[in-house]
């Protein structure tokens, strides 16, 4: 899945922010020349991203994680919570999606996503997956 969120994040020129993406083919910069390296704490992550957003204008953040509470998406989502939504220049909205989503709540958050930002970044692990 790294691969993949890594092709289409350079297609659109966006930030890849890969949580757990530690092959080393992800070190061809040509290929993957999006991708930011980071490592620590879930709020250290948030705030890398809030020093992006800071940069490029963006307020208007969506996150679509799982509801696993117990998940690796989740503790990313807590920390983007915690960041994002106590601060009043930014409009975040955190999209909860189940385990087995139907393709109407599929198409819901694709909707929700379009009418709330203008942009996508992909955040994967090998248990989870976050957008």
């Amino acid at each position: 899945m790294c691969e993949t969120g890594g092709y289409l994040l350079s297609y659109w020129n966006r930030p890849f922010f890969p949580e757990f993406c530690s092959h080393s083919t992800f070190d061809d910069a040509a290929t993957y020349d999006t991708m930011v390296r980071i490592a620590g704490s879930y709020i250290g992550f948030a705030l890398t991203f809030k020093v992006l957003a800071d940069h490029y204008g963006w307020t208007h953040i969506v996150l679509v994680s799982n509801d696993v509470t117990t998940s690796l998406c989740w503790f990313g989502a807590t920390s983007f919570d915690a960041v994002f939504s106590s601060d009043e220049y930014y409009t975040f909205t955190w999209l909860r999606l189940g385990s087995e989503p139907s393709d109407k709540q599929l198409d819901d958050i694709l909707h929700q996503i379009r009418s709330l930002t203008r942009g996508l970044s992909v955040f994967y692990s090998q248990t989870s997956f976050c957008i």
